[in-house]
C-alpha cells in the first residue's frame, strides 16, 4: 500500500479511508488490467499482420503493467487476463485455415513467445549483465569466436522479440 500511495502521491491512510481494505484496492487494480486487455484489437490487412499486432500490443501491455500481472496471477485471474487476446488470435488462426489442436499449438507458441520476452526484458531491467555471456566460460578453441563475442554484448530484447515473432509468423504462413 505504501508503494501505491507513493505512486499516487497520497497518504497510505487516505487509500484505506476511501477504498477500504487492501484486497479491494488490489482487486480493483487487477480488474483495470483485465479491462485493458479487452481493448487490444487486431490491426492489419492480413491475418498474420493482425496476429503480429496482437502479440506486440500484449507484450507492450504486460511490460507497462508488470506489477499487475503478478497480482492477477496471485488472484488466479491469469486465464481471464489472456482470454481476450487468445480469442482474437483464434479468429486470425481460423482465417488462415487453422483450427483445433493445430491452432491451439500455434496460439500457445505465440503466447509463450510474448510472455517469455516480457520475463527476459524484466530480468534485464533488474540486472544489467542479464542477457550477456562471459566469453571466458566458453572453450578457448570454440570455432565461432564471433558468436561468443556477440553473446558478450547485452541482448536487445525488442530486436529478439521481433525476430522471434517474425519467425513464428513465417512458420504460420508456411503452414496455411
Amino acid at each position: 500500500m505504501r508503494r501505491l500511495s507513493d505512486d499516487l502521491g497520497v497518504a497510505v491512510t487516505s487509500i484505506y479511508w476511501h477504498v477500504g481494505n487492501r484486497d479491494a484496492v488490489l482487486d480493483g487494480l487487477v480488474d483495470r488490467l483485465l479491462d485493458r486487455m479487452e481493448t487490444l484489437r487486431a490491426i492489419g490487412d492480413t491475418p498474420l499482420e493482425r496476429m503480429a499486432s496482437l502479440a506486440r500490443q500484449l507484450r507492450s501491455t504486460l511490460l507497462e503493467r508488470q506489477h499487475l500481472v503478478g497480482l492477477a496471477h496471485e488472484r488466479d485471474r491469469s486465464p481471464a487476463m489472456f482470454l481476450p487476446v487468445q480469442q482474437a488470435l483464434a479468429i486470425e488462426l481460423e482465417a488462415i485455415g487453422l483450427r483445433g489442436s493445430a491452432a491451439a499449438l500455434r496460439l500457445r507458441a505465440l503466447q509463450v513467445h510474448v510472455i517469455s520476452s516480457v520475463l527476459m526484458d524484466r530480468a534485464a531491467a533488474r540486472n544489467a549483465s542479464h542477457g550477456t555471456v562471459d566469453p571466458d566460460l566458453w572453450p578457448a578453441d570454440f570455432a565461432d569466436r564471433e558468436l561468443v563475442a556477440a553473446l558478450a554484448d547485452p541482448a536487445a530484447y525488442d530486436t529478439v522479440f521481433e525476430y522471434g515473432l517474425q519467425s513464428l509468423l513465417a512458420g504460420l504462413a508456411a503452414s496455411d
